[in-house]
């Protein structure tokens, strides 16, 4: 059975070799051809008219040979009218055709007459020269059908591989452009940490200046443990809700710890939404700027309510604020995006990235009195 399968996919080798050299698939095709009318000639005309002598079956084969070796030439006149035009190259063939049949018809003829002593054949020239304008017009049409399958089968060859380059620089471009995205969206997430870290340090400078050594320490435990947190979570691009929820508590008992009494902080979370995918660290930025904007300004501080809603194709994320006494005008994104900070501007660049624009980001009046940042985040994976 091993040696059936290795003749097999060594036969096939040798025919996609073959198929491939024009040279070698013309002289086997030939060589078959003319066998092929030799074997039809003892059938259909020795074999009924009881001509199996010795003489004739020499004529048939010899009459085979001939048109083999005429067959050549005939060969080599096409192949140099090729790239001419159609028109020229039809009216070439026709002629070639009316020569090739005419010098085969005479030779055979006379070698009937040779080799079988027959006399006065001459006179069926007219039907033998039918008989071999008709074997001739087989044969250059059948060559020009090989030639054109050939040309179909190179061309579509190069279309694959063109294809398959195409395709190669395409998954290249692909592949490159995703890593500029993760690379970007790391980036963001690296500048979003020291970012946060530089406000929590001047916060325990600030505990540490006014001798409230516990609350300073306390700080500096929760900011061990978010850090500790952020760094475990650091290879994932996004994370599940409830993941970056609680990253979000061990922030927000950091800022606790520095305000004290005076921050509140409420949360609606839909337990159904706890498990889709989110960017990770996506809410601190807007409790910073709730914290910084609207707790930081008011004497007697305020409130931060989290939301978290699923709804059919999307997740709902809310931070909302109590406001202060310097809250007079509606909120704009756009002045929110221009006011100091990083935090903000960097959450639409990393969301951006991440979803394109499959994402909403709202800034409105929230019912607590102060600022209501809203973001509606696609639950059917990134862009």
């Amino acid at each position: 059975m091993n040696q059936i399968l290795v003749h097999s996919g060594s036969f096939t080798q040798f025919f996609s070799r073959t198929v491939n050299d024009s040279d070698r698939l013309f002289w086997l095709l030939n060589a078959g051809g003319w066998t092929g009318l030799s074997v039809v000639t003892l059938v259909s005309l020795s074999l009924p008219y009881d001509q199996l002598q010795f003489a004739y079956i020499a004529h048939n084969i010899i009459q085979s040979v001939i048109g083999f070796m005429l067959s050549v030439p005939l060969r080599m006149a096409i192949k140099h009218t090729w790239s001419w035009t159609p028109w020229h190259r039809v009216c070439i063939a026709i002629g070639l055709i009316v020569l090739s049949a005419t010098v085969w018809t005479g030779l055979r003829l006379q070698l009937m007459m040779t080799v079988t002593y027959e006399t006065g054949l001459w006179g069926d020239f007219g039907g033998w020269f039918f008989a071999s304008l008709f074997v001739f017009l087989a044969w250059v049409a059948l060559y020009h059908l090989v030639k054109f399958a050939q040309l179909l089968q190179s061309e579509k060859e190069s279309l694959l591989v063109l294809e398959a380059g195409r395709r190669k620089e395409a998954f290249k471009l692909v592949s490159a452009e995703s890593a500029a995205k993760e690379a970007q969206l790391k980036l963001l997430r690296y500048q979003l940490n020291p970012h946060f870290l530089f406000n929590t340090l001047n916060s325990i400078a600030s505990l540490v200046g006014t001798q409230r050594s516990k609350d300073a320490q306390s700080m500096i435990a929760e900011l061990s443990t978010f850090l500790r947190f952020s760094l475990e979570s650091d290879s994932n691009i996004t994370i599940p809700l409830r993941d970056e929820i609680e990253a979000l508590d061990h922030y927000l008992r950091i800022e606790q710890v520095r305000f004290s009494d005076r921050l509140v902080v409420e949360q609606d979370i839909d337990p159904s939404a706890l498990a889709i995918q989110v960017p990770s660290l996506v809410l601190q930025p807007l409790v910073e700027n709730a914290i910084k904007h609207a707790i930081g300004r008011a004497e007697e501080g305020g409130c931060i309510r989290v939301t978290a809603r699923r709804e059919t194709k999307s997740l709902v994320l809310s931070v909302e604020d109590s406001g202060s006494s310097e809250d007079t005008k509606d909120p704009n994104l756009a002045d929110l995006f221009d006011s100091p900070g990083f935090g903000l501007r960097s959450t639409a660049e990393r969301l951006e990235n991440l979803y394109g624009d499959r994402f909403s980001f709202n800034a409105s009046r929230s019912p607590l009195g102060g600022l209501k940042l809203a973001l509606h985040l696609p639950t059917r994976g990134k862009r």
